[in-house]
Parts: C-alpha cells; sequence; structure tokens
C-alpha cells in the first residue's frame, strides 16, 4: 500500500503529495507509472512477471504481447480488451537490432519497415534516403571530473581543460554534424533552456593560462586517466580529445575504455579520475537533469562534485514555481558550468527513416513516437 495513493473508482486515482512538485505531472508520462495486471504480479511476484507477459495482457494500450524472444524479438497482437479505437494493424513485429549498421543495412534490404537510432556514420547515407528525418533529442553527452582526484579537485584545472575542449570540431569532424555542440547541460527543448548562455567557451590562450596557474611545471601535473564506455564512446572521439589537450595543455593523458557492466561499477565506486557520462530525460523538467546529477548528495553525482551555492538554489527551486524556478534552475545551471561540475560536450539528435506508407509513427524529443497505437498503419506501397 502507497500512503497518500487511493483509487477513489475503477477510472479514478487520487494521489496526496507530501509538498510542491511542479514536475509530478511529468513524471506520471514516464513508464514507471503505468498501470500493469496486478493478477500477473500476485500470480508471478515482483521479480518474476515480466517473464509471464506474454499473452497474459499485462497493460491497458491497443496491443498486448502475444510473444517475447528477449533480446530477439517481440510480437504483438491486438488487446481485445482496450477501450479506444480498434487497431488497423494485425500485427507488430519488435525486432531487437543490437547494431544499428545492421539494421539500416537490413532496411535497405526490405527486411524491415522503417529503421531508427541511425549511427552518425549511416546518416550520411540515409540522407539521401525517402522518409529521412532527425530531431534533437533531450539528451546531453558531457565529461565529468572526479573532484576528490588530485589535480581536479582544483577548481581551475577543471576550468583549463573546459577552455580546451573544442566542442564545435568534435562535432564536425567526429560526428558529422549529427550532434549539436553544447555550451549548456540541459538541452535545447527543455525546459530552462538557456538559448544566449555561452557556457565555457573554446579559448586556447585562456586554458593555458589557467593551467600554468595552477601548474607552472605541467610535469609535476599527477598523472591523468579518461576512462570511457566502449559502448558510448568511439575511439576516434577519445583520441580526438587527447590529441586536443595535448596541443593545448601540453598533457599526454592515458585512455581506459571499459565494457559497460565494468565502467557502471567504476562509476558507483568513485573510482573514475576522468569520465564520460550520458544524461537522457525521462521527463521535460530541470530536476531530472540537474537534481538527479549534480547535488552533493545525488547517487548519480560521478565527479562527486558538490557547491553549497548550487544546492542551495536547486533546492529553492524545488520549492518554487513559474518563472521564479526556471530562474533558479538557470543560475544553478550556470554556477555547474563555470565550476565544471559537468563540462558538456554535445547534444545528440535522433535520426531514422520512416517512409511515406508507414502513418502514425515520428520521432520526438524523446525518441520514437508511435501516439495512439491504433492509429498506425501501412499504405499499399
Amino acid at each position: 500500500t502507497l500512503t497518500g495513493v487511493k483509487a477513489l473508482s475503477n477510472q479514478t486515482l487520487q494521489i496526496t503529495l507530501t509538498r510542491p512538485t511542479p514536475y509530478f505531472l511529468q513524471m506520471l508520462t514516464t513508464p514507471v507509472y503505468f498501470p500493469v495486471n496486478k493478477h500477473i504480479i500476485d500470480q508471478y511476484g515482483q521479480s518474476d512477471w515480466p517473464n509471464h507477459v506474454a499473452s497474459n495482457g499485462v497493460g491497458t494500450g491497443p496491443f498486448m504481447i502475444k510473444e517475447w524472444d528477449h533480446s530477439v524479438k517481440m510480437v504483438l497482437v491486438p488487446n481485445p480488451f482496450y477501450y479506444g479505437e480498434k487497431t488497423k494493424l494485425t500485427q507488430v513485429n519488435m525486432i531487437f537490432a543490437n547494431d544499428p549498421t545492421t539494421a539500416f543495412a537490413a532496411y535497405r534490404a526490405g527486411q524491415y519497415d522503417f529503421a531508427w537510432n541511425l549511427t552518425a556514420a549511416d546518416q550520411a547515407a540515409a540522407k539521401g534516403v525517402p522518409g529521412f528525418i532527425r530531431i534533437p533529442q533531450l539528451e546531453t553527452d558531457a565529461l565529468f571530473f572526479n573532484n576528490k582526484m588530485p589535480p581536479f579537485d582544483n577548481v581551475v584545472v577543471r576550468q583549463a581543460f573546459a577552455y580546451a575542449t573544442d566542442k564545435e570540431m568534435l562535432a564536425h569532424s567526429v560526428f558529422n554534424d549529427s550532434v549539436v555542440p553544447a555550451p549548456t547541460i540541459i538541452p535545447p527543448g527543455m525546459p530552462g533552456y538557456q538559448q544566449n548562455y555561452s557556457g565555457i567557451p573554446y579559448d586556447v590562450a585562456q586554458a593555458k593560462t589557467l593551467l600554468l596557474s595552477a601548474y607552472p611545471d605541467v610535469s609535476t601535473m599527477p598523472p591523468i586517466t579518461f576512462s570511457y564506455p566502449s559502448s558510448e564512446v568511439t575511439q576516434q572521439e577519445a583520441t580526438t580529445l587527447e590529441q586536443m589537450w595535448l596541443n593545448v595543455l601540453g598533457i599526454r593523458i592515458t585512455l581506459h575504455a571499459v565494457e559497460p557492466t565494468a565502467y557502471n561499477d567504476e562509476l558507483a565506486r568513485h573510482q573514475v579520475q576522468l569520465g564520460f557520462t550520458q544524461w537522457n530525460a525521462d521527463f521535460p523538467d530541470p530536476y531530472d537533469c540537474l537534481d538527479l546529477n549534480l547535488l552533493s548528495t545525488a547517487a548519480s553525482n560521478s565527479g562527486q562534485w558538490s557547491n553549497s551555492t548550487f544546492d542551495q538554489m536547486i533546492m529553492q527551486a524545488d520549492k518554487s514555481s513559474g518563472d521564479t524556478r526556471i530562474t533558479l534552475y538557470n543560475q544553478a545551471e550556470q554556477i555547474a558550468i563555470q565550476n565544471v561540475g559537468w563540462l558538456p560536450l554535445d547534444h545528440q539528435m535522433l535520426a531514422a527513416v520512416i517512409p511515406a506508407w508507414v502513418h502514425g509513427v515520428t520521432l520526438n524529443a524523446n525518441g520514437l513516437y508511435f501516439g495512439d497505437w491504433s492509429g498506425v498503419y501501412l499504405l499499399q506501397h
């Protein structure tokens, strides 16, 4: 039983909050809050029920799961109990492709009706394919510096690295302009996005001046290792950053590509000195980004960055509403950027090829979007 949650009728749920929570309605739009069939949970238990969803009608949408071969495919069929309009499709086959390049090649060979999550390398070819679409995502790729490990316990060193990072060059040369250089942590399209804030720009002279103020003899600087998940950072991106910092700062760093599970373990133990992080919006509110990643007490604060003024502004924002709340978040974000709690690199874009004969499927800022699945259908082609 959840305190403050009460079913008033079969269609009405009453939720009483302990304090004002401006982002609460946005939170309710995320899958974790979707209703599921209580009977299947009672029958199989909290940990095992996902293994028994096929043909058991666990959701409330227009389709239900007929077959689920984990990591391979999921087959959906119309839900006979759906309250809304009947579906136009009789079956949907969702194929789980581990390699986006392979998936795009399969689409071009006629094996799929559409393909999405195209890689930067594939987008150049995809631009000439009918139905190509690319839109900004509520996502930020960033670097973090472990504030408990020298030399990054010194804010001046963190700032030197920030000024030495050419985000425009990364976006153009490494990602073929498939990402947007990021002066801010909060991405475009998100409440609180600061369109006119330039953050820490690329400035070679300033980078060198700051570093020399902290280490007049760069050879005395502690060794630096850049760790990153091999699934999210390419070797080209890592070596480009390595060469960039060597050219500007005269610092030779060690690259350490890590398998994703092992990388997450290192993050949890705060063993990463200089690392990569990727934030995707669960829901469109600054709380989801700044509170959950950069508060001193945040579990996801991998760099152990701490700033009392930032914390106070965030906590005040959480009690506020409207323009006052957004202004506080803006001020807090600027503190995080100037003190290099995170060094934002880019905001991702999502690309897909959805031909005109696929109706009702598109992209939005959180990914693939079907709207009401009952409105999805295929035209003759």
